[in-house]
């Protein structure tokens, strides 16, 4: 699968490949900690993209704030519960 949504989601134009060694280097460093936790890695489930790309945006910007890191490792955190136990369907 191509990184287009990892892009998308750090705000970086499709078009920009300057951080694609990067983005691939976080993006394999995310599957293996979704592999660890014993979770699906399956890029098709919206779960791992959001999974992933939040990884990669903490792992992108440079000089991130306390707060940022806490709100963004919050959201990774309740990701993995989410695709641990399911979520409600509605």
């Amino acid at each position: 699968m191509n990184n287009d949504y990892i892009k998308g989601f750090c705000g970086i134009p499709e078009n920009v490949n300057v951080y694609d060694a990067q983005i691939s280097a976080n993006k394999q460093m995310a599957l293996s900690r979704l592999e660890v936790a014993n979770v699906t890695t399956d890029e098709t489930n919206e779960l791992v993209k959001d999974y992933i790309a939040t990884f990669c945006r903490i792992r992108m910007v440079t000089e991130p704030s306390a707060t940022f890191i806490n709100s963004e490792t919050a959201r990774m955190k309740d990701i993995i519960v989410l695709l641990t136990y399911g979520r409600a369907k509605q």
